[in-house]
């Protein structure tokens, strides 16, 4: 049986990914998670990869990784999670039995890029391939509910509808297309990896539509047959309101570097992941119209 170390099980994607490879009923596996404040950890081994002796854990077939933050706090910040663990894996890897190592990053990665949350998990992706037996996933928008992306898109569909379908919007941001992937496209992605290698490393997960956010607000607050009327103003009026009240005050709606990808087209090919779970890409909109059928307050607080 092919023993599985999944780093970041706590989280939205290694919660999906956790429950997808156990459902398989052919590996086994071990979920790592380092928050000590979790008000249950039985089903996981709380291990502090910065200081606690990784040649504890055993050997590994396959290694996870699916750590990573989209915003940086007192406690974390994008070098530390992103970059740091991954260089701490590579050096324990022959502790660990020199396991494979599949990778979760973000599409649009780049070591060169202006923000630092895909700076950094492109810095932690060429680190990562620049070693044998090692792949790096880059997922877009995951639609998964607990997502904190979708729920901050979940908060502009019920302002819009607050609004009575004219949404105040900084001009620009509704002509940005993304491309969100279904979390089981990622989990099989994942699965496939951990049975076999495969002949390309780095492999975009993208769904079947390229959405704009004007289609995507379409298809959410249109699902009662109502149109928007959006209200653009310039962008360079939004920008210092972001960056010195919202991003300050209150940086779980939005920070400057959250606002600034926003304007950021975010698009792959998804050939490279068809090939490798050997069907096409899941489209995504019935997830955004059953997903955002309801909304209330309640859901959002």
């Amino acid at each position: 049986m092919i023993k599985i170390g999944i780093i970041g099980a706590g989280g939205t994607a290694g919660k999906f990914i956790s429950r997808y490879l156990a459902a398989q009923h052919k590996f086994e596996l071990v979920r790592f998670t380092r928050k000590r404040d979790k008000t249950d950890v039985s089903e996981f081994f709380v291990f502090d990869f910065k200081s606690e002796n990784w040649a504890d854990l055993g050997r590994f077939d396959v290694i996870i990784n699916c750590a990573g933050i989209i915003r940086e706090s007192r406690y974390d910040d994008f070098y530390h999670v992103h970059v740091e663990l991954v260089k701490t894996l590579l050096a324990n890897r022959v502790r660990l039995g020199n396991p494979r190592i599949i990778h979760i990053s973000a599409l649009g990665a780049d070591k060169n890029h202006s923000i630092d949350f895909l700076r950094t998990k492109g810095i932690a992706d060429d680190l990562l391939l620049a070693n044998p037996d090692t792949y790096v996933l880059r997922p877009s928008i995951l639609c998964l509910p607990e997502n904190i992306l979708v729920q901050k898109f979940k908060w502009l569909v019920f302002m819009t509808r607050l609004m009575a379908n004219r949404p105040i919007v900084p001009s620009g941001f509704l002509e940005t297309v993304i491309q969100p992937v279904m979390g089981e496209d990622l989990a099989e992605s994942v699965y496939r990896l951990c049975e076999n290698p495969y002949t390309e490393r780095e492999i975009p997960i993208v769904g079947k539509d390229p959405l704009s956010f004007k289609k995507l607000l379409e298809i959410t607050v249109g699902i009662e047959k109502k149109k928007i009327f959006p209200i653009e103003i310039p962008k360079k009026m939004v920008e210092p309101v972001t960056k010195n009240f919202i991003s300050v005050w209150f940086p779980e709606l939005i920070n400057t570097d959250q606002f600034n990808l926003l304007f950021k087209d975010n698009v792959a090919e998804p050939d490279v992941m068809e090939k490798l779970i050997g069907r096409e890409s899941a489209s995504t909109l019935q997830f955004w119209k059953e997903e955002f059928r309801r909304i209330t307050l309640n859901d959002l607080i």
